[in-house]
């Protein structure tokens, strides 16, 4: 695969995400719903990963940590919430 491609599924990968969290979201199934959050924030830091970085992102949940390795700006509160 291209790179494109590898951050087109990233993306794509969030956005199905996306549809199930806002499912969870109209059911009431707020735990659920903040797990689907997690997981497509940290799809999206591994889509600008591959852009900015390499073509493998790490296997990590920890957002802070891709946050970091991407470099994205971040002040204390956003850190504090990844």
């Amino acid at each position: 695969m291209k790179k494109e491609e590898i951050i087109q599924y990233w993306i794509d990968s969030a956005l199905d995400d996306y549809k199930t969290m806002k499912h969870l979201f109209e059911s009431e199934d707020y735990l659920w719903c903040l797990f689907m959050c997690h997981i497509i924030v940290e799809k999206l830091l591994k889509a600008l990963y591959v852009k900015n970085i390499e073509t493998i992102p790490p296997k990590t949940h920890d957002l802070l940590f891709l946050a970091k390795k991407i470099q994205l700006p971040l002040d204390t509160s956003m850190a504090d919430f990844f």
